[in-house]
């Protein structure tokens, strides 16, 4: 029967409809924000936090050995230069000395970790700044082929629904409700082809019986198969 050839072309019609939205969706995502750009330049914004923290923390600890070795020299001075007399008081700076010294070595050694995690993080950094640049200019260099994309998808989708519009009224309320269930229940398959040389259901592979046959043939009405309930279709 004519409207089954119409829902036929109508099940076409919404398996090209459904491909084409999902590449103008795919399309417009990648125009919105490219996910590994995005993901690239995160990164890059935590670095440069990390970096800026990182590199805080060495001057300090430039300032911290530069406060030191200025009290040693401002003590050897004194120790030295004749400026302390007294035996106790001596004694007294011999062991601020010793104690200094062993504060600058220390400091020496976190001034070299900072170093160190500052140049680490340094490298990093320009990688990061590298891969988003790069990153940059190929999403430039993109969007004229995916704004061309988006519009030719466009209007392909106006074309399918245009043509969706005609064929609706041509099929019979009733069978349009039936379709429209069985594609949200079947994963978007309702109308099934019948192999006239096997008498099987195409979609399910399963032999149909001759009454069902006969009736598909005889184009009486709206025929389903009797195992997965999609609705037949002979040419």
């Amino acid at each position: 029967m004519a409207s089954l050839t119409q829902l036929y072309e109508l099940q076409e019609l919404d398996w090209a409809r459904a491909e084409k939205q999902a590449g103008l969706a795919e399309v417009r995502a990648e125009l919105a924000g490219d996910a590994r750009l995005m993901a690239t330049q995160g990164r890059l914004r935590q670095l440069s936090a990390r970096h800026t923290q990182q590199n805080g923390l060495w001057q300090q600890a430039q300032r911290a050995m530069q406060d030191l070795e200025g009290r040693l020299s401002s003590l050897d001075g004194r120790l030295y230069g004749g400026g302390i007399t007294n035996l106790r008081e001596m004694e007294a700076a011999q062991e601020e000395r010793a104690a200094l010294q062993g504060r600058i070595s220390e400091a020496e050694d976190t001034l070299l970790e900072r170093m160190i995690a500052t140049e680490e993080l340094q490298e990093g950094l320009e990688a990061a700044r590298l891969a988003v640049a790069e990153l940059e200019a190929a999403r430039d260099e993109a969007l004229p082929r995916l704004r061309a994309q988006e519009e030719a998808l466009a209007g392909e989708l106006a074309a399918l629904d245009a043509r969706r519009g005609e064929i609706l009224p041509l099929i019979p309320a009733q069978t349009l409700a039936l379709y429209e269930s069985l594609m949200s229940s079947r994963g978007g398959h309702a109308v099934s082809r019948v192999d006239a040389g096997r008498g099987m259901c195409q979609a399910c592979r399963i032999a149909l019986p001759q009454s069902d046959m006969r009736r598909v043939r005889n184009d009486e009405g709206v025929v389903q198969c009797n195992n997965c309930r999609r609705i037949l279709y002979l040419e």
